[in-house]
């Protein structure tokens, strides 16, 4: 048998447990050697299976199968569709927009600050549009003029 007969295992044993919390959290990663991502859940294993039945017992130390993941070697899969499917997934109800963005965070940023994410995040949103599996686009749509306008009042007050 070769490498790419088994999946990567990814030993949890020294990720900080916090399985008393709302949050689910993923590592992300891939390897030459199976020429396709993995996903491993950190945090949050027991909230994946109440919801996702599919995935039965979830190994702490093992990928988890996501369709996107499956997909990735026949269509042009990114890392966007792996992270809306891992929203849609863990989040209860899932969302209608996988990217939605906080702008009450952004309001408690300093000008600086917000300047940086702005600009970071249109830069992100506006590479999803690109992406022809992109969920919820007249979502983002929306989300990329607030951020822009927000982006554009919020460069003055740099000088």
């Amino acid at each position: 048998m070769t490498d790419r007969d088994h999946p990567p295992s990814s030993p949890c044993r020294h990720t900080p447990s916090y399985e008393d919390t709302e949050y689910t959290s993923y590592l992300i990663g891939c390897y030459e050697t199976y020429r396709r991502p993995f996903v491993w859940v950190r945090t949050g294993h027991e909230r994946l299976v109440n919801r996702c039945e599919m995935y039965g017992t979830v190994d702490r130390d093992s990928p988890i199968d996501l369709l996107s993941i499956t997909r990735y070697m026949i269509d042009d899969i990114s890392i966007w569709d792996i992270l809306a499917e891992l929203v849609l997934l863990t989040t209860e109800p899932p969302p209608a927009n996988p990217f939605d963005i906080d702008h009450t965070f952004l309001d408690n940023l300093s000008s600086a600050e917000q300047a940086i994410s702005t600009g970071s995040l249109l830069h992100s949103l506006n590479g999803l549009l690109s992406k022809d599996s992109v969920v919820a686009t007249s979502d983002i749509l929306r989300d990329i003029k607030h951020l822009a306008l927000r982006h554009v009042h919020t460069l003055p007050s740099l000088e």
